[in-house]
């Protein structure tokens, strides 16, 4: 009798093929993840465990610290001058948040841009920057310890790439979030990259109504 292996031979070449297209496409997800400007491979907070706290940064005017808001919400978000795909999207979103919210809630939130170019961004640049998408947003810049500490504290992330030294724009990777910080100082919120300005108006709108400590 002979035996008919075609067939067979058919199945497990087509089961092979379709675990090689799943291990590729596992491959690609997770180069993206990997690259991805939103990572989640970021830092878990300062030597207490906690995410967020205080800070003290350079602006154009001086030194900023995180107090000095105290009774506004903040809104704090990590990124640099010369970044061309990220931090201009997320600026406008920002921008178009406040440009939709009342005056005296404009009042009450402050925004503030942390670079992580210390190489490039001295406090003139990040307040030039800053100032293309608002006159109340405020640039800060600081020597590299000081922004590794609040890049930690804020639990983000940011790195050189290899396209460093030939393409400023791409100098850096780093998480794209929108962090909010409520009127007594703590970190309530780590919104995503891909939050709408509707989004974050709701949300800040949530943070203002809850009473805090004067």
């Amino acid at each position: 009798m002979t035996t008919n292996t075609k067939p067979q031979a058919s199945t497990n070449s087509a089961v092979i093929r379709v675990i090689l297209v799943g291990l590729l496409l596992v491959c690609g997800l997770v180069a993206f993840l990997l690259m991805s400007d939103d990572l989640r491979d970021r830092n878990m907070g300062g030597a207490d465990g906690k995410l967020g706290g205080q800070f003290t940064l350079q602006s154009v005017n001086g030194d900023v610290s995180l107090s000095d808001f105290k009774g506004k919400v903040v809104m704090l978000y990590f990124g640099f001058v010369n970044c061309s795909q990220v931090c201009p999207v997320s600026m406008k979103v920002m921008q178009d948040t406040l440009d939709s919210m009342q005056p005296t809630e404009v009042d009450s939130v402050q925004v503030l841009l942390v670079s992580v170019d210390v190489e490039n961004d001295d406090v003139d640049a990040v307040n030039q920057y800053v100032k293309k998408f608002r006159q109340d947003f405020i640039g800060l810049a600081g020597t590299t310890d000081q922004i590794i500490n609040v890049v930690d504290e804020y639990g983000a992330y940011f790195a050189p790439t290899e396209l460093k030294e030939t393409d400023e724009s791409r100098a850096y990777r780093h998480s794209s979030r929108y962090y909010l910080v409520n009127q007594n100082g703590e970190l309530v919120d780590a919104m995503r990259h891909g939050s709408t300005p509707n989004e974050l108006r709701a949300r800040l709108r949530q943070v203002l109504a809850t009473e805090f400590n004067s």
